[in-house]
């Protein structure tokens, strides 16, 4: 197994990869023989975050200096002008010929307004002008040419010194790459670039180094995204992994509850945190009787599974530091989320799910999926554990004995006509939607066999979830199969991950390993980390965001596991 150097660096296409660096709030997109540079944001779009649009450089003779290549290193153009951009926010440019003709839109849009608006540090003798609403210059001499994003420093820099220092921190970042087999190197080595460019410190109530979801609007850290891109993390950056950990469990609600976000200007814990665009939408989701109502945002119990992955491979004792607001996290489960008294805890509204698309949700905001059931067995289980392990046995016989009850009453929604859990409306109905989630109770130690079994050919049968790239997140038989529209068909490597955990949890040792194969082989196929995955051919769906955080951290993980010899 052999670790990157540089001659093996990812190309990036502009596109489905854009080019950035780590810290940075910049990436560059190619639109021809235009580049554009955005400045990624919390929840803003990607047309309203353009902080350089039309950028274009002509030599003296008018020609379009075309992109010959882009890698972690830079962007070359014809000529061997590289273009960089740094943790300042800064787009440096050079060494450019004399005659060379820079043009773009320096404009920032509306909802920047707040920012120092883009400035150019050119030359002595560079010329300035507008053309057509464009900002041109001209350098007779040739030379650098810097664009300060948001502030950015006052004096010109070298920019055979900004290249020296880019160079040094990404080769950094990629030599603590994972080795894994040959055939999955070059897919973990993008992939460990994006958890690098990821990484940005946001300040304000995020203290640490936080790698968001994307940069291309998901600026912020998600509970959920935090714990899956942690598993990943900890294989070359463990402490890395538990700063992520740390920034998901730092602002607990007095009831226990966890935030679904926390992201630089505060926290999302319910629908009172959410932007006014965001809130109608929500109220409109809604059922009639949460219209109105404070509704509490959080995400699937899977915080005591990261925790005790990461600290596998950690030297801090994460579990002594966290196993308190896990608990809690855990009571406040089975206290708040359960509106019927009923021992079965329920999502109160799709956004705390996860797959807030699900059509499991369409006709009730209220659902007690069998996902949600098989996260909170699983999370007592792992917390008896290491109760046990430090002496409180009345807390540890607690949990276990919510996690067996909690297991007859999934057992008890089996449909064996059908094969499979179905979720529960408000009024404690059953669902007709066949949804990925009735996959996930595999999680849940002490199964029956024969579920589990049954389970297991399920993620095979082509007319379920055995589709040529799988696992997709409605089956094809149901009439809400769509393979593109988000988490109603397409495949979403998170889910494969805990999936094929299952399937080993339940000893499935080999059809685990498949699935994970398979799904290595999907996003290599697929062009590298994607939000989402159409099931039917691989690719990338137009509404799915490219570089996504946990698809990254996941696959490296899945790379990881395979690679490993045999026992």
């Amino acid at each position: 197994m052999r670790q990157p150097g540089e001659t093996e660096l990812p190309v990036l296409d502009l596109d489905a990869v854009p080019y950035t660096v780590p810290f940075s709030r910049l990436f560059v997109r190619a639109d021809g023989d235009h580049l554009t540079v955005y400045r990624a944001s919390y929840e803003r779009a990607l047309a309203d975050s353009v902080v350089v649009g039309s950028l274009q450089l002509r030599a003296a003779d008018g020609t379009p200096l075309q992109v010959v290549r882009a890698t972690p290193l830079g962007i070359v153009l014809d000529g061997a002008v590289s273009l960089v951009v740094t943790r300042d926010d800064t787009v440096h440019i050079g060494t450019l010929p004399a005659g060379t003709v820079l043009e773009a839109d320096l404009a920032l849009p509306p909802l920047e307004a707040e920012l120092t608006p883009a400035r150019l540090l050119v030359p002595d003798d560079a010329r300035t002008g507008v053309n057509k609403h464009l900002t041109q210059v001209e350098l007779p001499s040739g030379g650098d040419i810097s664009i300060a994003c948001a502030g950015g420093p006052s004096d010109r820099v070298e920019h055979g010194d900004v290249v020296s220092v880019i160079n040094a921190e990404v080769m950094a970042w990629l030599r603590r790459c994972p080795g894994v087999v040959d055939e999955w190197q070059p897919l973990v080595r993008l992939c460990w670039w994006v958890l690098g460019v990821n990484t940005l410190e946001l300040g304000g109530a995020v203290v640490g180094r936080a790698v968001v979801p994307s940069k291309l609007g998901y600026v912020g850290l998600w509970q959920w995204d935090a714990y899956f891109i942690a598993i990943g993390l900890r294989h070359g950056d463990p402490k890395l992994a538990a700063e992520q950990l740390r920034i998901a469990l730092s602002h607990p609600q007095p009831s226990g509850q966890l935030p679904d976000v926390v992201h630089e200007d505060g926290v999302l814990a319910s629908s009172d945190d959410l932007p006014p665009g965001d809130l109608e939408t929500l109220r409109a989701m809604g059922s009639p009787s949460l219209r109105n109502t404070r509704i509490p945002l959080t995400k699937p119990p899977l915080t005591a599974l990261a925790v005790q992955l990461v600290a596998e491979q950690s030297d801090e004792p994460l579990i002594d530091e966290f196993i308190d607001a896990i608990l809690a996290s855990q009571d406040w489960w089975y206290k708040e989320s359960d509106s019927h008294g009923s021992g079965t805890p329920a999502y109160l509204h799709p956004y705390s799910s996860g797959l807030d698309d699900s059509p499991i949700f369409d006709h009730d905001a209220i659902v007690a999926s069998p996902d949600l059931a098989a996260y909170l067995i699983l999370q007592d289980r792992i917390l008896a554990g290491w109760l046990l392990e430090r002496e409180r046995g009345a807390e540890a016989a607690r949990c276990s004995q919510r996690a067996d009850d909690a297991l007859v009453a999934l057992v008890t929604r089996w449909e064996p006509e059908r094969e499979f859990f179905p979720s529960l409306g408000d009024q404690v109905q059953p669902l007709s939607t066949d949804a990925v989630v009735g996959l996930i109770p595999l999680l849940a130690a002490g199964l029956p066999d024969v579920l589990a079994a049954a389970l297991v050919s399920a993620a095979t049968d082509p007319q379920r979830y055995g589709t040529p790239h799988r696992l997709p997140t409605v089956a094809v038989d149901d009439p809400e199969f769509a393979p593109e529209r988000m988490w109603r068909g397409p495949v979403w490597v998170n889910i494969n991950w805990l999936v094929a955990r299952g399937m080993r949890q339940q000893g499935f040792l080999e059809e685990a390993d498949v699935l994970e194969r398979d799904t290595l082989e999907m996003a290599a196929l697929g062009g590298g980390p994607h939000e989402y995955f159409n099931p039917l051919d691989a690719s990338k769906p137009p509404t799915a965001t490219t570089c996504f955080g946990w698809s990254a951290a996941l696959l490296v993980d899945m790379a990881v596991r395979l690679s490993a010899p045999p026992d």
